[in-house]
């Protein structure tokens, strides 16, 4: 997902607002890109970034007050025109200060946004307007005009043709602006809109992987439960019989558990379920090896691509496991620790094996382990 903003400009730059003066130009396009950056982030309702880029902006804006209207005394002296612009100056940083703390109802957001729709006004007036008739005056002093004649001349260049053209350009930018800052707002809200559902849609991913996680668990141990054994035993047997592998099914079933849980209680009985459950993990580690908690004591192990004797080998590791942890046993019984029992099916699947089959085999050598003293296993195809 593109979290990156659309650009927008609510006071793009023209070649109309050049001066010729080089010095003046740079600032004036640095004011405007501060004004640029303060729209943005309106519309990002960011208020800190609102207030830091608002301060650059007045500091900027005195700075270049001072560096024209030292370039204007230059050449105007004490001149009328040059008193009519510093007054323009002066007046500009009260009036900004004025919007922004006026008393009223409106949020942050909207007192800022006029303050735009202001600065935006008053910066392309005052440099179509006042900048561009001292600059003119200055071209024609360097023409070699005499200082009343320039300033006639630059008047005469102000009127006519391209003071339709200041009109123009000022109802333009007026509209501009308003619809710019409009769909600054709107572009602002549908991205926000678009994280929230991203957002949203990825919480609902992670819920229904938590819930696909717990339906498919048993709450107790974390292995597989009985529920999901059907189903990988389906997918398992599809494969051994395309790949015509073996299939193995082992039915590990803990001993004496029943007399565990009446001597030490179901606590106690649930953490020794626990760390059967983890002695199985930890055994059962190919991407073909899957362990299951089918109730109570009983626990399942699907494992692929082993033959008979492999399938006893791993058997014997498990029980060898179990045993190893040396949980001590009930004092009514001969076993010294506690064990498991395992019987197990392993064959390459013909087309009418299935689950049950599978399971019919498994449970009647486990029956056979305990019948023949427990802590033992039993295979057979």
């Amino acid at each position: 997902m593109n979290d990156a903003p659309v650009k927008f400009e609510v006071f793009p730059w023209n070649e109309n607002f050049e001066t010729g003066i080089a010095r003046i130009d740079e600032q004036h396009k640095i004011l405007i890109a501060l004004l640029n950056e303060l729209a943005s982030s309106l519309a990002h309702d960011d208020s800190i970034e609102i207030n830091r880029v608002f301060k650059e902006l007045t500091e900027y804006a005195e700075f270049h007050f001072e560096c024209e209207e030292a370039i204007w005394i230059e050449y105007l002296g004490n001149d009328s025109w040059l008193s009519s612009h510093q007054l323009n100056h002066s007046a500009f940083l009260p009036r900004i200060s004025e919007l922004k703390n006026q008393k009223t109802d409106k949020y942050q957001s909207e007192v800022i946004e006029s303050i735009i729709l202001f600065l935006i006004r008053w910066l392309a007036f005052h440099i179509l307007d006042s900048d561009k008739r001292m600059a003119f005056f200055i071209e024609n002093i360097h023409k070699g005009m005499a200082f009343d004649e320039a300033k006639i001349a630059a008047e005469r260049k102000m009127g006519g043709s391209f003071k339709t053209l200041v009109e123009t350009i000022m109802a333009m930018y007026d509209s501009l602006s308003s619809r710019t800052l409009t769909l600054m707002r709107e572009s602002n809200y549908r991205r926000k809109i678009e994280n929230e559902l991203h957002i949203a849609n990825k919480k609902l991913r992670q819920a229904n992987t938590r819930l696909e996680s717990l339906s498919i668990t048993d709450s107790l141990t974390g292995l597989y439960n009985r529920r999901h054994l059907k189903s990988v035993f389906l997918r398992e047997i599809k494969r051994a019989r395309r790949d015509k592998l073996s299939l193995a099914l082992l039915i590990i079933d803990i001993d004496y558990f029943k007399k565990i849980n009446d001597h030490y209680g179901h606590t106690e009985g649930d953490r020794i379920l626990v760390q059967v459950s983890e002695t199985l993990r930890k055994n059962c580690q190919r991407p073909s090896d899957y362990a299951f908690r089918l109730g109570g004591e009983e626990f399942c192990v699907i494992t692929s691509s082993q033959c008979l004797q492999d399938t006893i080998k791993f058997a014997e590791i498990i029980r060898a496991a179990v045993e190893s942890l040396k949980i001590p046993f009930t004092p009514d019984t001969t076993a010294q620790c506690l064990t498991v029992s395992i019987g197990s099916c392993t064959r390459m699947p013909g087309e009418t094996d299935t689950i049950d089959s599978y399971m019919s085999i498994a449970d009647k050598n486990l029956y056979q382990a305990k019948a023949n003293g427990r802590n033992q296993s039993i295979a057979s195809p």
